[in-house]
């Protein structure tokens, strides 16, 4: 049974995201893609339910529609910490901790973000055109538009009228919460503590109204999508698309891709991972302890994991590289 002595200190958690940062820089790129892809197909389900949990509320209740979106969204870093994925945002926490402390150069963390980011994507669409093609926002309105399809064609439609600086800082924000509960959910092995942990921060981005560029990856394709259905589009009061891929691409994502960048890595990895993290490592990725992991390889893609039978507080830091085929 876990209790408060079993939680790590803000130092161990911060070697904790090196050593993943580490892991992520040095991961093959095919295992790395599909991964990410996942991570984009996990965090899209959780988009997909916050739709139909939100949608529908009556005007009346105010914020609760708002509340239930924000509420079941958190599904998504859910399946992603539990099912081993990788996502962009929270990869951005952990490779820029590698690099920091110089276990992960410039170009391997680069190309690590990149492929992430593109599998995120491909992932993320993907269910977007899988959601569509059941017809599940199509479900037909009392003499209106299929009020499913409306709601995010709206909700795609807000995310595209906002200014590049109105959404790069609310990237940083919405990713600054996104690390922390990534970095919290590392301070303990128990599984019902992590999902405890990563939930109010995840609500609270959304609830908040921040940015996250990997649901954005499907938010607004998916509002796409239902805009140019013809069965949406013969409804009467069907809002018409005023967005596109260029909305979509360079309006919103690339700010909130940059936001999510510099809440990550300035706000999160830096003061964690430097300011106030255990001293850098020197040189060598071996013969380090940390107390309360292993290094051991779990689950199918690898990454370090607590391992039950270790050498009782300990975590050595092998060359992960040889744990990555």
């Amino acid at each position: 049974m876990n209790d408060v002595s079993s939680l790590k200190t803000v130092p161990e958690t911060a070697e904790a995201v090196c050593a993943l940062g580490a892991a992520r820089a040095s991961a093959p790129a095919g295992r790395l893609l599909l991964a990410s892809m996942l991570a984009g197909i996990y965090i899209a389900f959780g988009g997909a339910l916050a739709i139909r949990a939100g949608c529908g509320v009556p005007a009346e209740w105010g914020s609760i529609g708002k509340l239930l979106f924000a509420g079941t969204f958190p599904l998504g870093l859910l399946l992603v910490v539990f099912g081993g994925a990788a996502l962009f945002t929270g990869d951005v926490m952990y490779v820029f901790g590698a690099m920091m402390r110089g276990r992960a150069g410039i170009h391997a963390g680069t190309r690590a973000l990149a492929l992430s980011w593109t599998g995120n994507l491909a992932g993320s669409l993907l269910l977007a055109y899988m959601i569509h093609w059941t017809g599940i926002y199509l479900e037909s309105g009392d003499g209106g538009p299929p009020p499913l399809a409306l709601y995010v064609v709206k909700l795609a439609a807000a995310k595209c009228s906002q200014g590049f600086w109105t959404l790069f800082a609310k990237g940083i924000l919405c990713n600054q919460l996104v690390c922390l509960a990534v970095f919290m959910s590392l301070s303990t092995a128990s599984g019902a503590a992590k999902a405890i942990l990563i939930w109010p921060p995840i609500f609270g981005f959304v609830a908040l109204g921040m940015e996250h560029s990997v649901a954005n990856m499907f938010f607004i394709p998916a509002g796409m999508l239902a805009a140019s259905d013809p069965g949406y589009l013969a409804a009467p009061g069907a809002l018409a698309a005023a967005f596109g891929w260029g909305d979509f691409l360079i309006g919103n994502l690339l700010p909130v891709t940059l936001g999510n960048v510099v809440g990550g890595a300035l706000f999160v990895a830096a003061p964690y991972c430097l300011g106030l993290g255990a001293k850098p490592l020197g040189g060598g990725t071996t013969g380090t302890a940390v107390k309360g992991w292993s290094a051991g390889a779990c689950g199918w893609n690898g990454w370090p994991c607590r391992t039950v039978g270790a050498e009782a507080g300990t975590m050595s830091l092998p060359d992960f590289r040889s744990r990555l085929p």
